[in-house]
């Protein structure tokens, strides 16, 4: 099997969310045609059909609803991805001072840090 693209999942998402394919176009600023050539570029790699054509309109398939779980649960994945590269790039260089008695230094800190240095990114 080929490779599916990345667009093809948005093409797909699109037309999932919108209703009707000139507006999956409008989201994707994109031509109506192109959106039914990648649909069906994507039914081909996938080697099922997302959609029935009944009357002009596209209704999902059981397997295209299924294949739309997957593809939400990719975002949400990507979402996850940004939001985690979003905590690295602020606390890149962060930095926390303790300010104690020297008595709890040696006592109470030894067994906290490696907690606090645990819920760290």
């Amino acid at each position: 099997m080929q490779a599916i693209s990345w667009r093809h999942i948005e093409i797909f998402r699109a037309v999932m969310t919108a209703p009707n394919l000139t507006e999956a176009a409008a989201l994707l600023n994109t031509s109506q045609p192109t959106i039914s050539r990648e649909l069906a570029r994507l039914e081909y790699l996938l080697q099922f059909k997302l959609f029935d054509r009944v009357k002009g309109r596209l209704q999902p398939t059981a397997q295209g609803l299924r294949f739309l779980e997957e593809v939400e649960r990719s975002y949400y994945g990507l979402e996850r991805i940004k939001n985690s590269a979003e905590t690295i790039r602020r606390f890149e260089h962060a930095q926390i001072s303790i300010t104690c008695l020297p008595a709890f230094a040696q006592s109470l800190l030894p067994p906290c840090l490696p907690i606090v240095y645990g819920k760290l990114p």
